[in-house]
């Protein structure tokens, strides 16, 4: 039986517990023979796995999730609409750079001055020919047809990532392709639930007598906030012990430790005394179940035959839980309907979450909401305000060159800072901006990890956004009217764009996160028996860093957005984003094979919500022409207003509803029945709960053993 609390640490065990959850896929049967079968007594995951390869495909990522290799499909996509897009801005650039506009010089103090700064990246910015009027029209009317490619290549990406999760579906199994979450279940019961609900579904959840239903397991969702507390308690005393042996060179014997041993053992009976009350007497069940059932087949048939809509849920909380005007042919319990729908998997469920209350969750994400506008706000603030102190020193160094006054030295300083603001910015971003909206999603108590990171992303792309865009266009073009001038508007976002492009990857292959963890993992293991690491913590010390596909997310439509809204105007940020986002695959597929530890199963909501945001691209771009237009040469162009008028019609139109009707995805699965398919888990709904874990983990364990005799007997039979 597994100790988390077992002191000193065996270090042995973490170690196979970091190899059970490394990114690798658990062996086939023809790959383990010979090899003994050994699951984490932690986790119940398979200790021996397959590295899978760098050149691989990301498919092979399947059994984490199909968010993950969707993630990598999108990644691709994504480099594929830039590398259109750069065909475009190498003519664009390259049209910019014969341009003669930047080397007209006007009249300032009686001496001719160019008008604009003497900068490479003013020389092959749309800039340098405002002068070329048959050039301007020219790229207004290839804006439209890229408009049009865009909006065909997202449709057809929009059906690939379809197609890409049926077929992941199809290969791999996992416990959600069995399972549907029930709520509203009444509560406060002397019943046996479980066997009530095995009960209700397989007689009443399909009316039709053609089609059995046949329920596998029950898995009851609890508000275990008294065994958190009690958790809570245990880790005071945690923290007191190691204080304590520290004192004491390590002693356990000493009277102090033992002592602190006993208050400890009291708990641990505690909270298992308080665990078994919770299975055998539904205390504190939420009224939320996870219903398994023997086929997929089954499974889609009772949700098919039991669908509801939002008003009914809202209808349903306003009654507190009575559902009113119920029909016969409703599933209901006690006056109150069953609300079924596709289960997340697992690993995905947040389960010190899931029991909170929908009106409190209600009340987190407000609060969570007004904190992230809150920092949002003061983020924008700052680097305005030292945007704008960098400003009047640019000014003031032009006053002094236009006056004869010309500090070399201070020229050289402000280029310095020029490049050290805009880093600031890209690196405030990177790691500020995300730890901060990490805590404040946190407090939103949402009930799935899929959900938490959709949240995390839409908002961590908004921040780095305006940011890194907005600002800069703000001050030098709307306040300051400097577009193209000293410092200006041009030669600012063009450092942006770059930095932009490939701090993130850069960031990302060398892995600060990494090296931080893997010091501390040497410097803890040197201590050896006298470390003071509980097992769970030493764990935890083994595994890599933890991969969270939100951040990835975000920078991606970052850079498409930025791309998008000013690639007409900086086209070297174009191509300059193709190349970091390729650098960027080839790092962040390095960096899940071999440095990160992959905690959660990512549906595809993740990759659904983000495609949204993707869409948006088909608005930034003609919005950028248009902005683009005003700023330079203060007109509006009827062919950005038309492919304003076309992108608008894509992204807010339902055509992902249009899409999936006209090219539906048809599946092919073979079927394979509960009891064969969660051999093959790598977790269950039981084996995450934290009220049926240990119990769960131990019969899987068993369960395992007993496969692996089977076929040895099979494959070496006694011989007479």
């Amino acid at each position: 039986m597994f100790n988390p609390l077992q002191m000193p640490c065996d270090w042995d065990l973490a170690r196979k517990h970091a190899l059970a959850h490394r990114t690798a896929t658990a062996m086939l049967d023809d790959e383990t023979e010979g090899v003994q079968p050994e699951t984490c007594p932690c986790c119940g995951f398979e200790i021996n796995r397959k590295e899978i390869g760098f050149c691989e495909s990301s498919n092979q990522l399947k059994f984490l999730g199909s968010g993950f290799p969707l993630f990598y499909n999108y990644l691709r996509f994504c480099i594929l609409i830039l590398f259109v897009q750069s065909i475009v801005a190498s003519f664009n650039l390259y049209t910019n750079f014969v341009g003669n506009y930047c080397t007209t010089q006007i009249i300032i103090y009686d001496k001719p001055e160019p008008v604009c700064q003497d900068s490479i990246y003013l020389k092959i910015s749309l800039a340098n020919k405002i002068n070329n009027q048959y050039m301007m029209e020219l790229f207004q009317r290839i804006n439209i047809i890229t408009t049009i490619v865009t909006i065909g290549l997202l449709a057809y990406f929009r059906r690939s990532q379809m197609k890409l999760d049926a077929q992941i579906d199809e290969l791999q199994l996992t416990p959600s392709d069995y399972t549907l979450k029930v709520t509203n279940i009444p509560k406060n019961m002397s019943v046996n639930y479980r066997w009530e609900l095995v009960n209700i579904f397989q007689n009443y959840a399909v009316l039709d007598s053609r089609i059995t239903i046949t329920v596998t397991k029950v898995v009851l969702v609890y508000d275990i906030q008294e065994i958190l507390s009690v958790e809570a308690e245990i880790e005071k005393l945690i923290v007191s012990k190691k204080q304590i042996l520290f004192q004491n060179q390590c002693d356990y014997s000493a009277l102090e430790v033992l002592e602190v041993d006993q208050e400890i053992k009291k708990l641990k009976s505690a909270k298992e005394l308080l665990e078994e009350k919770y299975f055998m007497t539904n205390y504190k069940f939420t009224g939320t179940a996870f219903v398994s059932f023997k086929s997929e087949d089954m499974k889609e048939a009772v949700l098919t035959h039991n669908v509801h809509t939002k008003s009914e849920r809202i209808r349903n909380f306003f009654s507190k839980g009575k559902t009113p005007n119920l029909e016969d042919s409703d599933l209901q319990w006690q006056g109150q309907k069953l609300f079924v729908e596709q289960a997340p998997e697992p690993n995905d469920v947040d389960w010190n979450y899931i029991h909170i209350p929908t009106a409190d969750k209600f009340i987190s994400r407000i609060k969570a909401f007004i904190f992230s506008v809150l920092f949002q706000t003061a983020t924008f603030i700052l680097i305005y305000v030292l945007s704008i102190h960098m400003i009047k020193a640019k000014e003031e160094s032009q006053q002094l060159k236009l006056h004869g006054l010309v500090d070399e030295e201070k020229e050289r300083t402000i280029t310095i800072l020029c490049w050290g603001l805009t880093l600031i910015i890209v690196v405030f971003n990177n790691f500020v901006v995300g730890f901060a909206l990490d805590k404040f999603v946190s407090m939103e108590k949402i009930s799935t990890k899929t959900a938490y990171q959709i949240s995390f992303a839409k908002k961590y792309t908004l921040c780095l956004f305006m940011n890194a865009a907005l600002i800069s266009f703000i001050l030098d073009v709307m306040i300051f009217k400097n577009v193209f001038g000293y410092a200006g508007f041009i030669y600012n976002e063009s450092l942006i764009f770059i930095l932009n492009a490939f701090l993130s990857p850069l960031i990302w292959l060398l892995d600060p996160w990494t090296l931080i963890k893997n010091y501390q993992r040497e410097k803890e293991m040197i201590n050896g028996d006298k470390s003071l690491l509980t097992q769970q913590e030493a764990n935890q010390l083994m595994e890599q860093v933890s991969y969270l596909s939100a951040k990835r997310y975000s920078d991606i439509i970052k850079t498409m957005w930025f791309a998008y809204f000013f690639g007409l105007a900086i086209p070297l940020g174009v191509i300059a984003s193709l190349l970091g986002l390729i650098l960027y695959y080839y790092v962040d597929k390095y960096n899940i094979l071999r440095r990160r530890t992959v905690k959660e199963s990512i549906s595809k909501e993740l990759s659904i919500q983000m495609l949204y945001f993707l869409e948006a691209i088909v608005i930034f771009g003609p919005i950028g022409s248009i902005v683009t237009s005003d700023a330079f040469y203060h007109k509006q162009e009827i062919m950005d207003l038309i492919s304003f008028l076309i992108g608008s019609v894509y992204f807010f139109m339902p055509f992902d509803y249009i899409i999936d009707y006209l090219f539906p995805i048809k599946s092919n699965e073979d079927p394979v029945d509960y009891e064969l398919g969660q051999l093959d888990f790598d977790t269950d709904y039981d084996r995450e709960n934290p009220v049926t874990k240990g119990f769960a983990i131990n019969e899987f364990q068993k369960l395992v053993e007993h496969r692996q005799e089977t076929k040895n007997k099979i494959t070496h039979p006694e011989s007479d």
